[in-house]
C-alpha cells in the first residue's frame, strides 16, 4: 500500500570526514584566517544539516541510535488529532498519506506504532465512550489502523529473521473485547526481538487449554481492557497452568487496568506487566529468565528427592 519509498534499501553505512587540513577546534584559534573560518563553517552546516537531511530522504540500512534520535521526527498530540481525523474520514486513502507524510519527514516506524497508532486507538476509545462516535466508527477506523500495521510490518521486522530465536509467545486478549490492535502491537515487537509468536483473536477457554496442552509457551499475554474482566481472567490463568505442557509458563498482562493498579496483576496470577509494546520484549525476556531458572532448580530438587526416597526404603528394608 505504501510503495518502494517504504521498502529498506541494501545495507550500507554512512560517514561524515571532516575536509582536509581543518579539525573540531579549527575556530578555537586566535590564527583562523577568514577562508578557514569559511570552510569551518560548510564544514559544520554539511555534517549538521545536509548529512541528515539526506540521510532521512535516503536510509540505506538502520542508523546508529544517536544519530537516527538525532533527526527523528517526534509526533505529537496534534499529530494524533489530525490521525485521528484521518481515519475516521471517508476517505480509506486519508490514513495512509497521512502515514507516509510522517515518515517522509523524518518519523521511525517505531514511533508511528507507539506514538501515533497506540495514542489514537486510545483516543477512538474515549470517544466512543463519551459517545463522540459509535461501535461502527470505532470498528472501521481500528481495522484501518491494523491494515496499516500490517504494510509497514515488513520493514519494521526487516531485521527480525536474523535474530537467534528467543522462545514462544501467545497473545490474546479476553473473550468479549474485540479490538485486537494493541496485542498486534505488541507481537510485532516481540517478532522483531527473535521471538516466535502466535497472535489472535479472543479464543474461547477450551481453545486456549487445548493449544497450551500440545504446544510448548514461554510466555503466555493477556491485554485486557476492562476491570470486570479480570475475575475470568484470573479462573483462565490457573487452568492455563494447570494444563501448560510448560510446567514454567509465565504470564505477561497489559492494558490501562494494570497501569491505574499495578497490584492486579499479582491479584490475579500474573507474573509481569508490559506498560507497552516497546516495553514487551524485556519484560517477556526476564519472565523466560525465570521460567528457566525454576525449571533448573526442578531439576536439580528431583534427584535429591529420588535418592532420599531411596534411602528411607533401604532402611526399612534393613528394619525389617
Amino acid at each position: 500500500m505504501f510503495g518502494a519509498s517504504l521498502q529498506p534499501a541494501a545495507s550500507g553505512h554512512h560517514s561524515v570526514t571532516r575536509a582536509p587540513g581543518t579539525s573540531p577546534d579549527v575556530m578555537d584559534s586566535p590564527l583562523v584566517s577568514p577562508r578557514s573560518e569559511r570552510i569551518a563553517r560548510l564544514e559544520r552546516t554539511i555534517q549538521n544539516d545536509l548529512v541528515p537531511r539526506l540521510l532521512t530522504g535516503h536510509r540505506a540500512g538502520p542508523l546508529p541510535p544517536v544519530l537516527s534520535a538525532a533527526i527523528a521526527r517526534e509526533l505529537s498530540e496534534r499529530d494524533v488529532d489530525g490521525f485521528v481525523a484521518a481515519v475516521r474520514s471517508p476517505d480509506d486513502a486519508r490514513a495512509v498519506d497521512f502515514v507516509r507524510d510522517v515518515l517522509a519527514e523524518g518519523a521511525t516506524i517505531e514511533a508511528v506504532y507507539l506514538d501515533l497508532l497506540a495514542p489514537s486507538a486510545r483516543r477512538l476509545g474515549t470517544m466512543w465512550e463519551s459517545d463522540e462516535c459509535d461501535f461502527v466508527e470505532v470498528t472501521v477506523s481500528l481495522g484501518r489502523m491494523q491494515r496499516l500495521l500490517r504494510d509497514l510490518s515488513q520493514v519494521f521486522l526487516a531485521d527480525a529473521s536474523r535474530r537467534v530465536p528467543v522462545g514462544n509467545v501467545l497473545l490474546t486478549c479476553i473473550p468479549g473485547e474485540q479490538h485486537t490492535l494493541g496485542i498486534i502491537m505488541v507481537g510485532e515487537f516481540l517478532l522483531r526481538d527473535g521471538w516466535r509468536v502466535l497472535v489472535g483473536a479472543p479464543w474461547s477457554e477450551s481453545d486456549l487449554l487445548t493449544m497450551v496442552g500440545t504446544e510448548w509457551y514461554d510466555v503466555i499475554g493477556f491485554s485486557v481492557g476492562s476491570e470486570s474482566r479480570l475475575p475470568l481472567l484470573k479462573r483462565d490463568i490457573r487452568r492455563l497452568k494447570s494444563a501448560s505442557r510448560n510446567p514454567h509458563v509465565q504470564f505477561m498482562v497489559g492494558g490501562q487496568v494494570f497501569m491505574e493498579d499495578a497490584g492486579l496483576a499479582e491479584q490475579i496470577g500474573a507474573n509481569a506487566i508490559a506498560s507497552d509494546a516497546r516495553e514487551a520484549p524485556t519484560v517477556a525476556r526476564r519472565l523466560l529468565a525465570a521460567a528457566q531458572q525454576a525449571a533448573e532448580h526442578a531439576a536439580s530438587a528431583a534427584p535429591r528427592e529420588a535418592v532420599g526416597d531411596h534411602g528411607r526404603f533401604s532402611d526399612a528394608l534393613r528394619r525389617d
